[in-house]
């Protein structure tokens, strides 16, 4: 079985587009443990976060930055 660091590196190396997917599966499958209108409103947010990444009005950077530097703010 793989570690979570094994599974967040291979997730952050996906595409945006299959990154999309998996965070919509990811969703899928905490529904039952989440509140409806906080789901609709995290899947309307995640839309709008990728249209946006696609239409190049933001730029992405590499998911063990974007950690990295989560973790610095948080001082871990």
């Amino acid at each position: 079985m793989r570690t979570l660091d094994q599974l967040i590196s291979e997730a952050t190396a996906l595409p945006d587009a299959d990154k999309a997917i998996l965070i919509d599966k990811l969703i899928e499958s905490m529904a039952a443990q989440v509140d409806q209108s906080i789901l609709l409103e995290g899947i309307q947010k995640a839309q709008e976060r990728i249209a946006e990444i696609e239409q190049g009005t933001v730029q992405t950077i590499p998911g063990d930055i974007a950690l990295a530097q989560i973790r610095q703010q948080l001082g871990r």
